[in-house]
Formats: C-alpha cells, sequence, structure tokens
C-alpha cells in the first residue's frame, strides 16, 4: 500500500485498519482487506514520531516534532453513495440504490502543549499515566484524565527515544541513543537501575505482557532478554540481525516477538519450552567479553619509556591461549600414562586412539606440530615453570629418537632463553639440562653435516646444469647463423637472364 514517509503505525482495534503516522504531520487510515486509503487527517505541522492506542481501545495519542501531544477518537462517519443494482433486469435504464457506508476517521479531543519536540509517547494499561519522552533529555508523565503535571524522570545523556510501561503500570524502561538502558518506578520517579545494555543507539524496548521481563534491539543488530527485577541479562536472542535491528514488539500473549531490521527482513521469535540456566547464559557472555578483551589487550608503555621492548614482548591471542591449554593438557596426559603398561590398542587411553599415536610422547609431539608456528612462541612464553620442565624431559626423548628435530630445538631453545634463572637455580633440572646439551649438539651437528653434503651436491648439480645449458645456447646460436646465412645467400644469388 503507498502511503507517506512512515515514521510510525499501529494496528486500531478489531485489526481491520492500521493507522501510519507520517514526516509531513500527517495520519493515514488504511482499511487492511481493500488494501486502500480510507482517511488522511492533517493531525501535525511536523513530523509524528510516535502514536499509541489507548488502552480504552476508543482512541490514539500522538506525539510530534511541533511540540504538541494530541488525544484522538474514533469516530464512523456515514457517506451516501448511488451504487449500481447488478440484479435488475432494465440494461437501459440502469437503476440507483442509494445506500450509506460507514467510514472511520479520528476526531481531535485534547491537546498537551510541551517544552521541546516529543520522541515518544506511551499509555499505561490502567489508562491513568501519560509518559512523553522529549528532546530535552527528560521524560514527563502526567495524569491522563486531567493531564496534569506528575514526574519529571531525568539521567540519560542523550534523548530517550523508546520508552515502555509494563502491565502492571508500575515500571518504565526507557532507551536512549546513549546506549544506556534506565528502569525508573513510576510511584515516586526514581530511578531503579541504569544498563549499559548494548554497543550502539538503541532503538526499541518492549516489555512481555504480565511480566517484569522485556525485550531491547539497538544499531548493533542484537535482541537482548533483560529481567527489570533483578536487573540482570537473560539472553541474546541467535542468530541476530545482519544489520541495524529498527523496533521490536511483542504479542498480547507475550509468546512471540517480532522485529524488524535494516537487512531487509522481519524475524518472529517464538517462545519455546527449553529450560533457560541464568548461570549458564552469564557464563557464556563472561567467555565471550574475556575473548574479546584478549584480542584488544595491549599493555601501554609506562611514560617516559621508549615502546621498544627489551625481552620477549608479545600480544596475547586467544589461539595462543587456547594452545597452551592443548599444550599442558597434553603433558598432563602423559604424566598419567607414561608408567602404565600397554600390552594392546585397547589399553591405550582414548586420546592416543584418535589421534593414532602408540605412546603420550607421540600425542604431545602431534599436539606441537599442530600449533601454528607463529604462535609457538607465544603459547610456551605463558606456560607455567613446572609445565616447561616436564617438557623438558619430554623434548630430550624426541632428540634421542631423532623426531622432528627443527621444532624439539626450536621449542628447547626458547624455553631455555625464557627460564634461563630457575632453571640454573632448580638443582633437580640439572641432569636433563646436561642430557640436551650433549644429545641436541650431536643430532644438531649430524644434521648440520647432512645440510652440508647437500647444499655440496647441489652446488655441483647447478653447476653441471649452468654448463649443459651454456653447452646448448652455444649450438643453438651456431644454427641460427648457418640457416641466416643460407637464406642471405640465397637471396644475392637472385634469377639469371639468358
Amino acid at each position: 500500500m503507498p502511503c507517506g514517509y512512515a515514521l510510525c503505525c499501529a494496528f486500531l482495534p478489531g485489526d481491520r485498519y492500521i493507522v501510519v503516522g507520517t514526516k509531513a504531520g500527517i495520519l493515514q487510515i488504511f482499511d487492511i482487506a481493500s488494501s486502500s486509503l480510507v482517511e488522511e487527517v492533517e493531525a501535525h505541522k511536523e513530523a509524528i514520531w510516535s502514536l499509541c492506542v489507548l488502552p480504552d481501545k476508543r482512541g490514539i495519542v500522538t506525539g510530534s516534532a511541533d511540540q504538541k501531544v494530541k488525544f484522538w477518537q474514533f469516530e464512523l462517519v456515514e457517506e451516501d453513495e448511488a451504487e449500481e443494482d447488478e440484479n435488475s433486469m432494465d440494461t437501459s435504464e440502469s437503476a440507483q440504490i442509494p445506500t450509506k457506508n460507514r467510514r472511520l476517521t479520528l476526531v481531535p479531543t485534547r491537546v498537551l502543549k510541551m517544552s521541546d519536540a516529543v520522541l515518544c509517547v506511551k499509555v499505561c494499561a490502567n489508562n491513568k499515566l501519560l509518559a512523553v519522552s522529549l528532546n530535552d533529555y527528560t521524560i514527563k508523565v502526567f495524569y491522563v484524565d486531567t493531564l496534569k503535571f506528575f514526574l519529571s524522570l531525568y539521567g540519560h545523556s542523550l534523548p530517550a527515544s523508546v520508552i515502555d510501561i509494563s502491565t502492571d503500570s508500575t515500571l518504565l524502561v526507557s532507551g536512549s541513543a546513549d546506549k544506556n538502558i534506565k528502569i525508573w518506578g513510576l510511584d515516586f520517579g526514581d530511578c531503579h537501575k541504569s544498563i549499559f545494555a548494548h554497543d550502539d543507539d538503541i532503538m526499541g524496548v518492549c516489555f512481555l505482557p504480565k511480566t517484569h521481563l522485556f525485550f531491547s534491539c539497538a544499531r548493533d543488530g542484537s535482541i537482548k532478554q533483560w529481567d527489570a527485577d533483578k536487573f540482570t541479562h537473560v539472553t541474546t536472542l541467535r542468530p541476530a540481525h545482519h544489520a541495524e535491528v529498527w523496533s521490536i514488539v511483542s504479542s498480547s500473549s507475550g509468546m512471540s516477538l517480532v522485529s524488524s531490521s535494516h537487512d531487509r527482513s522481519i524475524r518472529v521469535w517464538e517462545k519455546s519450552a527449553e529450560v533457560l540456566v541464568l548461570e549458564e547464559e552469564m557464563e557464556q557472555q563472561r567467555e565471550k567479553e574475556a575473548d574479546m578483551e584478549l584480542e584488544k589487550e595491549e599493555n601501554p608503555v609506562v611514560p617516559g619509556e621508549t615502546s621498544e621492548e627489551i625481552g620477549f614482548a608479545s600480544k596475547k591471542t586467544v589461539e595462543s591461549v587456547k594452545s597452551t591449554e592443548r599444550i599442558m593438557e597434553a603433558i598432563d596426559l602423559w604424566r598419567t600414562e607414561k608408567d602404565k603398561i600397554v600390552k594392546s590398542d585397547e589399553d591405550l587411553h582414548p586420546l592416543l586412539r584418535a589421534f593414532k599415536c602408540k605412546s603420550p610422547v607421540d600425542y604431545v609431539l602431534e599436539v606441537l606440530k599442530k600449533v601454528k608456528p607463529s604462535e609457538l612462541e607465544e603459547s610456551l612464553l605463558v606456560m607455567p615453570f613446572h609445565f616447561a620442565t616436564d617438557l623438558l624431559q619430554l623434548l630430550d626423548v624426541l632428540l634421542k629418537q631423532q623426531r622432528n628435530v627443527e621444532l624439539v630445538t626450536k621449542c628447547l631453545l626458547f624455553l631455555m632463553r625464557i627460564h634461563h634463572n630457575q632453571i640454573t637455580s632448580n638443582q633437580m633440572i640439572l641432569p636433563t639440562i646436561d642430557r640436551l646439551k650433549i644429545s641436541s649438539t650431536h643430532v644438531v651437528e649430524k644434521y648440520k653435516d647432512r645440510i652440508g653434503v647437500n647444499m655440496s651436491a647441489l652446488t655441483i648439480l647447478k653447476s653441471r646444469l649452468e654448463e649443459r645449458s651454456a653447452d646448448e645456447l652455444f649450438t643453438d646460436a651456431t644454427d641460427r647463423f648457418k640457416k641466416k646465412e643460407k637464406r642471405r645467400k640465397g637471396k644475392h644469388k637472385g634469377p639469371q637472364l639468358v
């Protein structure tokens, strides 16, 4: 249905009509069944930012940027129309039968003048209080019957663009562009709690009927549920929208929630029978926040010092922490399984069978090989010292078996550098260090000799290939010269005349 620049809309009682508030200050009433425009009312001089159906279902209230709040009453207006009688047998003269149609319209009843532009209006369920959010960062509360001032709610650092009132008319929740949600009591106008709810502007809030649970949505694309009594975050609806969420609304039964987004989708969320454990949701939220902190963590330089670090400064990442945990788990498994006697594959630990390893030492080596080379040093850096001592013993075994010498030597040298003081002062580790010194020197010299032989062989092969390619180039050049001379002689000889 074509309409003006729509800013707000609502279903009218009976669900036969909808009313739309436009940027031009016009209220448009549409018939849903016929998809036609029924009535246009010039309601305000400027944009209509909000409208609300009164709880007694006899009218609506609108709020506009022209600093006015207006009350409207529904009326059915009768219209006479001449309608052609299709059942008439006289085809030459069509009979005109006068009929009366009833058209819905809006009649203004009262006007409330405000001190600033109106962003949102809401009437509580008992039809006693009217809440008006203004552009001066405040929320004014009035009595509906007399329009007398009752409360002023202030505390937002930016205008509260959305508000909602609980079904029992005791709580009001407001959302603002300052990314905060505030929960107010309508008895004394005190702020019960201020919650930093989203990472961007809050675009919508709505209470679930007959509860103090409410939902909020924002430009960050998320929809969250909150408990207004315990002031806790209950859950975040997933999968989230791919763009800004502009509005949310709950069904009258509270079993459904509808959200609309800038990703051009409208989603319907149904309440499920799944039991929601609040502790688990909070734990997942804490883990997510911890991961984000690890990714964004930056250690500032002490004032007066340069940014150049002397030691092994590195940035801790989520992947490096997970790699460290896997290495530590593998070392723990080696501690428990190294003395066990294994008679068959069935006696092996399930992890060893999963990685197709015959011994715990093989499993530790597989874990080390799966760590990314760029994150290996960061993973070893955050490892506790008592795990590093066990890893040194494992590296000694791997060096004696001459397995993956490059990786093992890299881990050994790094551990020796970062734990040098603790290793030299611990007498229990010195025998292991002596064995590592002998075995590493022997293995590295052996590989060094092998690499030297291979490099010499490659140098000889390179020289032979260069000689062969030079001979071929000379031969090709000689052949091309002969062919060129032959063509030149044939050209100069030419035909002879007799």
